[in-house]
C-alpha cells in the first residue's frame, strides 16, 4: 500500500472534476428549477388565454348563455384552479362608441351596430420556490372579445 503525503494529493488530479461538480451542482439545480417554474408559469398563461378564447367563440353563438361562458373557461382550462371568469355582452357602435350592456335599448348611431360578447378570466400563480424581487404569488389575467351573431 502506497503512502502519499498531503503535498503529493494536492498536486493530483484524481477527484479535481467530482468536487468542482459538487460546488456548481447546486447552482445548476436553482437555475433548472427557476427555469421549470418559467416555464409552468407560461403554460398556465397559454391556457388561460386558450381558455378564454374558446369562451368568447361559445359566447359569439349564445351571448345570453353568461352562467356557460364561465363553465367554458373553467371546462377548457382544467388543469387551473381557483379561475374567476366575468363574462358580459353588449352592443355599440361600429366605430366604437356608445357602447350598451346587454342591448336591452341599441345605441343610436349613424353608422352598423355591432353585438360583442367580453370574456375577463383571471387566476393566481404560485412559483414552487420564493425567489428574491419575485412575489409569492403572480396574478394572471386573459380577456377576449369577440362579435357576436346576435
Amino acid at each position: 500500500m502506497q503512502r502519499h503525503s498531503v503535498a503529493h494529493l494536492l498536486r493530483e488530479d484524481c477527484g479535481s472534476s467530482v468536487l468542482e461538480a459538487a460546488l456548481v451542482m447546486p447552482a445548476l439545480i436553482l437555475v433548472l428549477i427557476a427555469a421549470i417554474d418559467f416555464g409552468r408559469a407560461y403554460v398556465v398563461g397559454i391556457q388561460l388565454a386558450s381558455a378564454t378564447h374558446a369562451a368568447a367563440l361559445y359566447g359569439s353563438q349564445t351571448p345570453t348563455d353568461l352562467t356557460g361562458i364561465a363553465s367554458a373557461v373553467t371546462l377548457n382550462a382544467a388543469g387551473i384552479s381557483g379561475i374567476s371568469t366575468t363574462a358580459t355582452f353588449g352592443c355599440e357602435c361600429s366605430d366604437g362608441s356608445s357602447a350598451v350592456a346587454s342591448c336591452a335599448v341599441g345605441p343610436l348611431c349613424t353608422y352598423n351596430v355591432l353585438n360583442y360578447v367580453d370574456v375577463v378570466a383571471t387566476t393566481t400563480y404560485r412559483p414552487l420556490l420564493r425567489y428574491p424581487g419575485i412575489p409569492a404569488t403572480i396574478a394572471m389575467r386573459s380577456e377576449a372579445r369577440i362579435r357576436s351573431a346576435q
